[in-house]
């Protein structure tokens, strides 16, 4: 062992640590919290949504939709579901860092090979959770975007892409192509800019 005590019961002591600890982070983040952050981060995007379609419809002299009832439902079922995500990944991590501590342990792992393992296994919960965010992101402003510049009159979009080296090679071929809302056979497979995992390209509404 690298550093382990010979301590015999040491690992049932550690195993009831894991145990406390998985029990406080379970409780740290109650269900107000976690809304109150989904809260924040959906309304962050709405109001960045807006204010997007906002410049784009300008040059027509249109002002898109700031709020309605079919804005407020959406934004309230993706904070439900952005709660919902955000348990189910503290859930997994929580659950997988005891399984990794526990390995480690049985293996005859001292201090460093648990230190390891729990920053390997926060790197990727991080990771996971970067993934996760930016595919809410893409996916809900690209939606919001859409409704309002449809909303607006907009029954067409140009696929914009950032024109650079990360643009993938498919969103390289749909640069500069014009398509309809709501086609299942437009865009991405049906998908519009920004929805495809890791997608920063965005929809330039057309308005006649």
């Amino acid at each position: 062992m690298d550093d382990a005590t010979d301590d015999p019961s040491w690992a049932d002591k550690v195993q009831h640590q894991l145990d406390l600890m998985a029990f406080s982070m379970e409780t740290a983040n109650d269900n107000s919290k976690m809304t109150h952050i989904a809260t924040r981060f959906v309304k962050a995007l709405n109001s960045f949504s807006y204010n997007n379609v906002k410049m784009q419809t300008a040059i027509v002299g249109l002002d898109p939709i700031s709020d309605n009832n079919l804005l407020r439902n959406f934004t309230k079922a993706k904070i439900a579901e952005n709660v919902s995500l955000i348990k189910s990944m503290k859930s997994s991590y929580i659950q997988s860092l005891q399984k990794d501590i526990y390995r480690s342990i049985t293996k005859g792992g001292g201090v460093q090979a648990i230190t390891d393992a729990i920053t390997k296994r926060t790197n990727m919960a991080y990771n996971h959770a970067l993934l996760i965010a930016n595919d809410q992101t893409g996916t809900i402003i690209s939606q919001l975007d859409a409704y309002r510049a449809k909303s607006a009159g907009a029954e067409k979009y140009v696929w914009r892409s950032m024109e650079d080296a990360r643009v993938r090679p498919k969103h390289r071929e749909l640069d500069g192509r014009t398509f309809k809302y709501n086609d299942p056979a437009g865009g991405d497979d049906g998908q519009l800019p920004g929805e495809p995992i890791r997608c920063r390209c965005v929809a330039d509404p057309v308005f006649d």
